[in-house]
């Protein structure tokens, strides 16, 4: 039955629900109190200058295409993505740099640069990051837990996976160079997290 809808906010959730909406056939209107759309990655324009408020990263592009395909469409007929090389440069307080990007080698290489003993650790911890990815992300990021039930159902699998830990002291099991230790516990700063105090689920985004 179709309905009128109201979606408050244009981010990029607001917008994805209205997709989906529209595509099952709901009269759909979408409130925003800013001045154009984008929610957390909203342009900001100042002096001929733009700045992009976010995202920072997007680590799961193929959302993107399931709500183009919805809607019948194919995502790279309206929007091209295109990767960074390095991803990202991050630099200590002598100016020393690390370049990250999605090439194991490359990646290996850099590490082996600032400090050669901590290859064999990141092998190690990016075997465990792709566990918790596949049952942070892949398997419960889209459940709703609505009773404290929910989550006693998954806590075994959670304590697994040493979620009680934070970020950065489940990076310190395998790294022992300082600064790699941040390179590689850094990211829930890319969801307003600390990694001193987030819980290393959050290791997922690497």
């Amino acid at each position: 039955m179709k309905k009128k809808i109201i979606v408050i906010g244009s981010g990029f959730g607001g917008l994805g629900a209205a997709s989906r909406l529209l595509s099952d056939g709901h009269d759909v209107t979408i409130l925003e109190k800013r001045d154009k759309l984008g929610g957390r990655a909203y342009v900001y324009e100042m002096d001929g200058f733009k700045f992009d408020g976010g995202p920072t990263v997007i680590t799961a592009p193929f959302m993107f295409d399931d709500i183009f395909e919805a809607a019948g469409k194919k995502r790279e007929d309206y929007v091209e993505f295109v990767p960074c090389d390095p991803f990202y440069r991050i630099f200590d307080a002598e100016g020393n740099h690390f370049n990250y990007n999605n090439d194991h080698e490359f990646t290996l290489e850099e590490i082996r640069k600032r400090n050669p003993g901590d290859v064999e650790g990141y092998e190690k911890f990016i075997k465990t990051t792709k566990a918790i990815f596949d049952k942070g992300f892949v398997e419960l990021a889209d459940k709703p837990f609505l009773k404290f039930t929910d989550m006693l159902k998954v806590a075994p699998d959670l304590i697994k996976l040493q979620s009680y830990k934070t970020v950065y002291k489940y990076v310190e099991q395998f790294i022992d160079d300082e600064f790699l230790k941040r390179c590689f516990s850094f990211h829930p700063l890319l969801v307003g997290g600390n990694p001193f105090d987030t819980t290393s689920i959050y290791a997922m985004i690497q």
